[in-house]
């Protein structure tokens, strides 16, 4: 039996984080929902959605490094002799823009086309108030999207419970692998899909137990954008055997400020910005 191989990648940097307490994402919107980025890494232009421009609040799309971030590691995959055959990503439009950059830095995106898989959705308890809406495969081929509009996914959007536990998470991701893996018997195939999925959709197929809730955050906040796992198996046994290619590492760059050169009043500022800092140490 030949080697398969899989490999689980987690989404770019997303507006909502990287601006969340700026406030730069939501303010790019005005009263009609005309946008106007505020900030140079906010994406230059939006797809248009069918549950309007209120729908990016979320389901954020990937910043301009997101996308970047993407594109550079689909050329690593590329670089180390990577083959994909198969290409499913949640329906998060993070997830689904990061599949695009991934297939464009592989040179695959006008030879492969994506499946949209519901299954690969994070943890629904971080909804919180509402199931999110996404754009639909049919809406997103019109966009021009190199996406599999016929796809019959394992898991539909009706399926997933707001009321769904941690365990219950990790049994999704478990059976969505195992339908995967049944359904395309051959071939490498590539997951896109979010930062608690490297654990999830790999745990219990190498045989490990569902973790404690402390050592999935743990692990969770240890997983940055476009960190990259793979599994192998040669005769129907999964194994974890890291990542294909190296870390994608770099560092923070803040909001400039250049009122800071002309006020009076340094000291405010500085604790202006201490304080926007202790809030992002914390969210």
């Amino acid at each position: 039996m030949p080697e398969r191989r899989v490999f689980i990648i987690r989404h770019g940097e997303r507006c909502d984080f990287a601006f969340g307490k700026s406030g730069l994402w939501i303010n790019s919107f005005d009263s009609r929902g005309r946008y106007r980025p505020l900030d140079i890494n906010l994406p230059r232009t939006l797809p248009k959605r069918p549950d309007g421009w209120q729908g990016f609040h979320a389901d954020t799309p990937l910043t301009e490094i997101g996308y970047l971030q993407s594109k550079l590691t689909g050329r690593a995959l590329r670089d180390n002799g990577i083959e994909i055959n198969h290409v499913f990503c949640s329906p998060a439009l993070r997830c689904i823009q990061t599949t695009i950059g991934l297939l464009k830095g592989m040179g695959l995106d006008k030879r492969l086309q994506f499946s949209v898989e519901p299954g690969l959705y994070e943890w629904m308890a971080w909804a919180k108030y509402a199931k999110p809406c996404w754009i639909p495969p049919k809406d997103l081929k019109k966009l021009g999207y190199p996406v599999q509009e016929n796809y019959v996914p394992c898991y539909t959007d009706k399926e997933l419970r707001m009321s769904e536990t941690m365990v219950d998470y990790y049994q999704r991701s478990f059976s969505s692998m195992n339908k995967l893996l049944a359904e395309y018997p051959e071939g490498n195939i590539l997951i896109v899909a979010h930062g608690a999925s490297l654990e999830t959709c790999t745990r219990q197929l190498v045989g490990g137990d569902i973790r404690s809730t402390d050592d999935f955050y743990y692990l969770l906040q240890n997983t940055p954008y476009l960190s990259c796992v793979e599994l192998s198996s040669r005769e129907g046994l999964w194994r974890l055997v890291g990542s294909p290619i190296p870390s994608f590492s770099h560092t923070y760059n803040r909001t400039f400020d250049p009122l800071q050169l002309v006020t009076k009043d340094l000291a405010s500022l500085k604790r202006e910005r201490e304080g926007k800092d202790n809030m992002r140490i914390t969210q």
